[in-house]
């Protein structure tokens, strides 16, 4: 049996996981880079010959393996800084809404990392997460919140990672230049949605860690008779 959950403030977790997706943005954006000059050497070759020895190539290429690798370590800190305040948030949420949640809060880590379930369980829990910070009406109902914020941030998560197989696998098995670029594209636009995601992830996090913060201020106001202001300060 879990143990009772405790409110916390997420401030320092949502600026930590915050400043690492901007990292990590800004690196995908170099890597976009990266992709526009490999996708022009790859161009200037002749169409009928393959292109791994061409020296033009192997430079741009090196190029974007650099920024590549750059992406997957800001990836691994930004990924964990967004999962202990996720974690955190699902906590939070727990103490603001007891009743409002379909998963454990033990899914807010394992969910994103179990088979299948990996892609809608996260999504539910954001979704009970974003729904127990809204403050209720004068008979305790909280009424429903937009979630399109959500929707568009899970949507470009997603749409990312499919991309990016599939120009990944395109451009594996691509042995002229031409089958090449065309790879290219959907690894471009892969980017582009991954920069989409971490935008919107910033505001996912901004937005919840706003709404929990006022929620608990009130909490502590009328049961203790504070100021809302002097709680979490």
């Amino acid at each position: 049996m879990p143990s009772p959950a405790v409110y916390r403030s997420p401030r320092a977790t949502a600026t930590a996981a915050t400043v690492l997706l901007v990292v990590c943005g800004a690196v995908v954006l170099f890597r976009l880079v990266t992709d526009f000059l490999l996708y022009g050497a790859a161009g200037d070759l002749p169409v009928d010959v393959e292109f791994g020895d061409e020296s033009a190539f192997s430079s741009a290429y090196g190029l974007y393996l650099a920024a590549n690798l750059m992406y997957l370590l800001t990836l691994a800190g930004s990924a964990a800084a967004f999962l202990t305040w996720f974690y955190r948030a699902r906590v939070n949420a727990e103490v603001l809404y007891p009743h409002g949640h379909q998963r454990a809060r033990g899914w807010a880590i394992g969910g994103w990392f179990t088979p299948v379930v990996q892609f809608w369980f996260p999504r539910q829990i954001v979704g009970d997460i974003w729904q127990a910070g809204v403050r209720p009406d004068a008979s305790g109902v909280r009424p429903p919140l937009s979630e399109t914020l959500l929707n568009f941030w899970w949507i470009s998560f997603w749409l990312a990672k499919l991309t990016n197989r599939i120009g990944t696998q395109s451009t594996d098995g691509a042995h002229y230049p031409d089958e090449y670029q065309q790879g290219l594209l959907w690894v471009i636009a892969s980017d582009v949605l991954e920069v989409v995601a971490a935008v919107l992830a910033v505001l996912v996090v901004r937005k919840v860690t706003a709404m929990q913060e006022e929620r608990f201020a009130e909490r502590a106001a009328t049961a203790y008779g504070v100021h809302a202001s002097a709680v979490g300060s």
